[in-house]
């Protein structure tokens, strides 16, 4: 039988997959949409797009985060391969933000 916190951390989990699949489907709707525009319309969703992809990526990094200390493997991950996985999570927020930032101020 299941305890409540059993069901908890499974919804958040399924929450967390659907959110990353979502996050992933609009970046591919807004990369076909742009590809029909043009100009600063076609610069912005692409850079939406990327932001989606980011925001994909942030999700499923925090799902491995999730699972693995749920499952109890987190502890057997070295210092290296968590920090390595934190750095590519905040790199790619990093950069996709920098990416609609820099598509702002040019189309500004």
């Amino acid at each position: 039988m299941q305890t409540y916190q059993d069901i908890l951390t499974l919804s958040i989990f399924v929450l967390g997959i659907l959110t990353v699949m979502l996050s992933s489907l609009v970046a591919l709707k807004f990369k076909r949409y742009r590809d029909r525009l043009s100009g600063g319309s076609a610069l912005l969703a692409g850079a939406i797009s990327w932001q989606l992809v980011g925001e994909a990526g942030l999700g499923l990094g925090t799902l491995m985060f999730s699972a693995a200390a749920h499952i109890g493997v987190l502890e057997s991950w070295t210092i290296e391969v968590q920090s390595g996985l934190r750095f590519g999570m905040f790199f790619l927020a990093a950069i996709t933000t920098w990416h609609l930032y820099r598509t702002l101020k040019r189309l500004g």
